[in-house]
Parts: C-alpha cells; structure tokens; sequence
C-alpha cells in the first residue's frame, strides 16, 4: 500500500523538512495537513502542550515474546506499552525483536506523538480551531492536526474520507 502511495506521480516526499522551511516552495491545489496545528499557524496563539515517546528495541533469541502484537502495560511499568511487530507481518525465523514505549515530556528536539487535552487547554486550541475552519485549501488531519487522540485505525479512515472528499473537486 505505501509504496503505491509513494509512487504516484503527484508525490513528492519529503524527509527530514521542516514544514515551515518548505511550505513556501511547495505549489499544490489542496495541502493535507498532519503536523501540529499550532506550528501550522507558527504558534501565533500560544503553544498547545503535546505528550512525546521514546522508544527502545530489545532483541530475543526465541521465536516470540509476547502473545499478541501489542500490549498495554498502563500502570506498573515505566513503558505504556510492548509492540511485536512480528504478530502482523508472518514472519518465521527463530528471534524477535519487541519495541518497549515510554511516555516523555515533549521540548525542543523531541518528536510531538500526541496531544494533551486539558482543561486549561480547551480555549487556547479553540483559537486554532476557529482558524482551521477558515481554511478553504488546507485539510488538517490525524492526532496533531485536529489535537484529538486517534487510534490508527481511526486515523487511517480519517484519511480515506477526506480523499473520498478531495477526489473530485481538487
């Protein structure tokens, strides 16, 4: 599926870009917006506060480590979760590798993976809410962009409908 996305003719990908460097130099009729909506309007409001992640792979000499995929460890452990990517793609050799997730504080240099809803937060993302709806050539989609907590999966259909959307008319 991703490399037929990444090999259609209509895009370009971009690594390692700051979105705020490059969006000047980039023509499109509509922009699908995934980062954070405050950085989108350069935090001309204030910054809304984000949750990062840090991450760990440990590799083990036995064909699997843990029953399923994922799973969720929410309150003994310093990690949120294990993921055993293993469990999804089939693949059959004789060690495994499992990423353990911790939860960081988000700041300079680190990478923002989900909002924080809050009360005291409500009203300053209201603001970026009100311009957002202004937007006629800008579609804001994912965690980031909407400052909402999204499953992937819900991210995902996200996706799909607005292209359903888009498909048409832009």
């Amino acid at each position: 599926m991703f490399e037929r996305i990444l090999r259609h003719p209509r895009i370009t990908v971009r690594l390692s870009s700051d979105y705020r460097e490059v969006r000047n130099q980039v023509k499109y009729r509509h922009l699908i917006y995934t980062g954070m909506v405050d950085e989108f309007y350069d935090f001309s409001e204030g910054r809304l506060p984000y949750r990062s992640m840090r991450f760990e792979p440990e590799t083990f000499q036995k064909e699997f480590f843990q029953p399923a995929m994922q799973v969720n460890y929410p309150n003994d452990f310093d990690y949120t979760r294990v993921v055993e990517i293993k469990h999804a793609t089939g693949q059959k050799i004789p060690v495994t590798t499992v990423v353990r997730e911790y939860p960081e504080d988000f700041g300079p240099g680190k990478e923002a993976y989900y909002p924080i809803p809050a009360e005291d937060t409500k009203a300053l993302y209201a603001k970026y809410a009100a311009r957002v709806e202004q937007e006629k050539k800008v579609t804001f989609v994912g965690r980031l962009a909407t400052y909402r907590y999204y499953n992937m999966d819900q991210v995902v259909a996200m996706a799909l409908a607005e292209y359903e959307k888009l498909k048409t008319c832009c």
